[in-house]
């Protein structure tokens, strides 16, 4: 990833900034998010941060309000970060998907609706788990986390017509030394991202300028630090800034449009919401254990969760209120013993205190033992106080917003004014949650709180409600561009090529912190953008703009044209502009549509050896075939044909030959993750003990790492890449897990799927080959890696399946939870031996490698899975449709359409 420093650039006259497809302004969770998901297409990146990557306090001054509104936080730093991360730098960690109702149109919610549903979100939910470091993207907010936490859900509930289940999960970036310490996006971003993108720090955005006709954007003014603008062209901008300076830039780009880009009807800065926070009531230390346990901490997977309550949807119809939810406010004491702790294997103890902490509260360390590793929830605290919280919903309300004030900042750019409003409704509505969380406890065997007076007078907010840092809803999306700023892609209405994306964007607020929808739908946008940026030809921009160019296209050949991996690749390699010689063993040669640069041959290499005229004429070699099946036909198929294919490649002076091996080579490891440089195989003789798998699995592992050996061999001249994917699956072979045995799916769905997407496998192959062609290596060189994914939080087939079941209520998808001692003694009496080694479902092959070689997956399994879901959801709709059945739960008649976008 370059990066370009404002403050370093001379003030020689020289442009810093290249022009680029797409800039993104602001490196904040909605910025980063889309830069990493933009990472390793064609299109230029650059990334704009006002800040560094230190906190600066010339950058904090740029974020000066004038506030003439509801009080708001003084202090902008815990607003708004201009450093690069943004706002991941001060949040709590606090993520939920919002609630169903929160999209609908309600009548008594005034310019309430969203112009998609929840359901629509759903598959971008669970890809934003790994921006986010969460453990599960969707599904846990309601009491489907009792199922994901593999325990049984609470008997005593509360009147599911009044109040419903509440859990926000924590971030953790499983890269930092604190276990619990939430993500911070800015930290690894360079690590995260490859070549394409630029990161561009100290660079203030002062507006966009669109062309003449306002209808689409040109270029991006930018100031560095000492005060001077540049102009950085661009042919798509997206501006990832905050829910106030998204209003202000737009604003402030009046050069063109009297008032600001997008701002025709008015609307722009209006409707600003935010969450007003505080404590409705209190319980009494004494006798709260069994209400700690239930609405305290929750430990899934390594994840902190906290559970709470929120109002159902049929109170929110029947009495006109908004969303909210409650939970518990815990004040932790200044001697609790864990904080001791902390700070003491900080290495920063406050001594005598910490010592005589720990010392004199050594009961709460052995009930946090059975707390956290037994029963899985959070360590127990000392405390102070135990409150009960409340935050909810907003009213829309056009009058509440940012303009602009008669007050310059140091580059003279107008301050934003805020005139932030509060309602009575709401107030109201936080009230009636408390009292209904008041009437609700003592039903579930638990204390009621002490309500607040406020709340007992029916007042409105006391002064220790304060917004949390979650401005909102100023560039707000709808259909009607009379109503809002962008349209349901986030494009600003009527300028093409321009837009938005943040809490900026939303047009209700919910109850429930506001990052895990940010990041969706940025990830979102992103799909948006590669669908539709353009990407002009340019010289060295990658092989295939020869073709486009009109000179004569690459010609590439693909071995194993016709399997799962290689009609894949002879697809993408089409539509990228090269020409394709694909080889296949079958007797009837699939057919060739008019126009098209594709040559198919038979080939089949247990007997043909003309590898001298299948090479000829070519550039690149792709060698994706193998023998499964039959291991007494492998050693000719992978071995001895993969060395006699390298000869010939050799002698014609091929550019690139990528080999497609696989992890199977690392048979099974003494140690569970295997990095390229870990043990293999031995290659050419049948050790049992080496691989806990059938002698057909062995034998084909054997004779992959033969191929590699052979390569290695025969390297001269060729730019070799060997790549060892994990287990390679396409949407429809997803869809058929369900086809599993009972016994099958009860012994083995605990185990990790390693799956990677064929249209990944395909992109990787295809990426390697052109890094080669490019001149990347010495000529002679043999570079490994792996290829797998790890973008699902709970990457085991048990998770697939209930998310399938929960869509479907197909009992094929039902896991029984069964414990994974028992698959290991499935494979000791399957295998009949007892190797000190790992079976491969619990072993892990990092792709740190290749990702640091520059190259980002095109897809993910993520949105794999996603397509598989919606794909099982449409044929239980159809099945339920021939029968007349009923579905199983309410929830299973939830729109297909949530992966139709992906």
């Amino acid at each position: 990833m370059p990066i370009i420093d404002m403050r370093a650039v001379d003030n020689d006259g020289a442009a810093p900034l290249q022009d680029c497809d797409v800039c993104i302004i602001g490196s904040g969770p909605a910025g980063s998010t889309i830069a990493r998901e933009l990472s390793g297409t064609a299109l230029r990146v650059t990334l704009l941060e006002s800040g560094g990557t230190l906190r600066d306090p010339d950058a904090d001054a740029l974020n000066d309000v004038e506030n003439v509104g509801y009080p708001r936080l003084a202090d902008q730093w815990a607003v708004r970060n201009r450093i690069l991360g943004g706002t991941s730098h001060t949040w709590g960690g606090r993520c939920a998907p919002f609630d169903a109702i929160d999209l609908e149109t309600r009548s008594w919610v005034p310019e309430s609706g969203w112009p998609f549903s929840i359901a629509d979100l759903a598959p971008y939910l669970d890809r934003s788990a790994p921006h986010l470091g969460l453990a599960v993207g969707s599904g846990f907010s309601d009491e489907r986390f009792w199922a994901l936490a593999g325990g049984r859900s609470p008997r005593s509930v509360p009147d599911p017509d009044v109040l419903l289940p509440f859990f926000w999960q924590f971030s953790r970036d499983r890269d930092e030394t604190y276990p619990f310490e939430h993500m911070r996006v800015g930290r690894k971003l360079a690590e995260r991202v490859g070549a394409n993108v630029t990161l561009v720090t100290g660079a203030t955005v002062l507006r966009i300028d669109p062309v003449d006709s306002g209808r689409a954007v040109r270029s991006v003014a930018v100031a560095a630090p000492d005060g001077r603008v540049v102009s950085l062209a661009a042919r798509t901008v997206v501006v990832c800034a905050g829910g106030i300076e998204n209003a202000r830039i737009l604003l402030a780009s009046d050069t063109v449009v009297a008032g600001g880009l997008g701002n025709r009807h008015d609307t722009v800065g209006r409707y600003f919401m935010d969450h007003l926070r505080g404590p409705v009531g209190t319980f009494a230390l004494a006798g709260s254990g069994a209400l700690q346990k239930r609405f305290g901490r929750h430990n899934l997977r390594g994840h902190l969760f906290r559970a709470g309550l929120r109002l159902s949807p049929e109170i929110q119809r029947q009495e006109g209120l908004l969303n909210c939810a409650a939970w518990l406010g815990e004040v932790v004491a200044p001697d609790d013993p864990w904080n001791a702790l902390k700070r003491i294997l900080d290495g920063r103890p406050e001594l005598p205190a910490d010592a005589k902490a720990v010392a004199a509260n050594a009961g709460l360390y052995l009930r946090g033992f059975k707390d956290y590793f037994v029963e899985r929830s959070g360590v127990p605290r000392k405390l102070e106080s135990l409150t009960l919280d409340c935050m909810g919903d907003q009213r829309p309300d056009r009058d509440s917003r940012v303009t602009l004030s008669d007050r310059h900042d140091r580059f003279g750019m107008r301050l934003p004014r805020v005139d932030w409003r509060v309602h009575p409704e709401e107030a109201r509505t936080v009230r009636r949650l408390a009292e209904l969380v008041a009437e609700q406890l003592p039903r579930m065997g638990l204390p009621a709180p002490t309500l607040s007076p406020w709340v007992r007078e029916g007042a409105g907010y006391p002064e220790e409600f304060r917004d949390v840092a979650h401005p909102s809803g100023t560039t707000r999306m709808a259909s009607d561009p009379a109503k809002g700023v962008v349209d349901a892609h986030c494009e600003v209405h009527g300028v093409s090529g321009l837009y938005l994306a943040g809490s900026s964007v939303f047009p209700t607020l919910s109850h429930c912190n506001p990052t895990q929808m940010i990041v969706a739908l940025a990830i979102r946008l992103a799909d948006r953008i590669k669908a539709t940026a353009a990407v002009p030809a340019r010289a060295g921009q990658g092989v295939a703009a020869e073709a486009r160019m009109g000179e004569a296209a690459t010609r590439v050949l693909v071995t194993g044209a016709t399997g799962r991996i290689g009609h894949v690749v002879v697809e993408d390699l089409l539509s990228r502009g090269y020409a394709v010689r694909a080889i296949t063993s079958r007797a009837e040669l699939p057919p060739v549509a008019p126009g098209a640069a594709l040559e198919w041959r038979r080939f089949d290499l247990q007997t043909d050896t003309d590898y001298d005229g299948l090479v000829a004429g070519c550039q690149a070699v792709l060698h994706i075939a193998a023998e499964m099946a039959e291991p007494a036909r492998m050693q000719r198929a992978n071995v001895e044909a993969t060395g006699w294919l390298a000869d010939a490649a050799e002698r014609a002076g091929i550019g690139a030959f990528c080999y497609t091996s696989s992890i199977a080579v690392y048979g099974s490891g003494r140690t569970r993750v295997m990095h390229e440089g870990a043990p293999v195989l031995t290659h050419d003789r049948d050790i049992r003990n080496e691989y806990w798998a059938v002698d057909q699995t062995r034998a084909y592992g054997r004779t992959k790492l033969g191929g590699e050996v052979a390569l290695r061999a025969r390297a001269k001249a060729v730019r070799y890449v060997i790549l060892r994917p994990a287990v390679v699956v396409s949407v429809a072979q997803i869809v058929e897990i369900r086809e599993w045995t009972r016994v099958k799916r009860t012994l083995a769905a605990h185990r990790h799927a390693h799956h990677v997407y064929v249209g990944d496998v395909a992109d990787a192959i295809i990426w390697s080959m052109e890094r080669a062609l490019a001149g990347t290596g010495a000529p002679g060189s043999i570079e490994t890696f792996n290829l797998s994914e790890e973008d699902v939080p709970d990457p085991t087939h048990a998770a697939f399946l209930r998310k399938a079941y929960a869509v479907s209520g197909d009992p094929r998808f039902k896991v029984p939870p069964v414990p994974w001692p028992a698959d290991w003694l499935r494979d000791f009496m399957r295998f009949r031996t007892l190797p000190l080694r790992n079976p491969g479902w619990r072993m892990r092959f990092p792709g740190d490698a290749l990702a640091a070689a520059g190259y980002r997956h095109r897809y993910g399994m993520a949105r794999a899975y996603a397509l598989a879901l919606d794909a099982i959801r449409e044929d239980a709709r159809q099945g339920r449709a021939a029968t007349g059945a009923a579905p199983a739960r309410p929830e299973d008649l939830s729109s297909g359409a949530a992966t139709r976008g992906v």
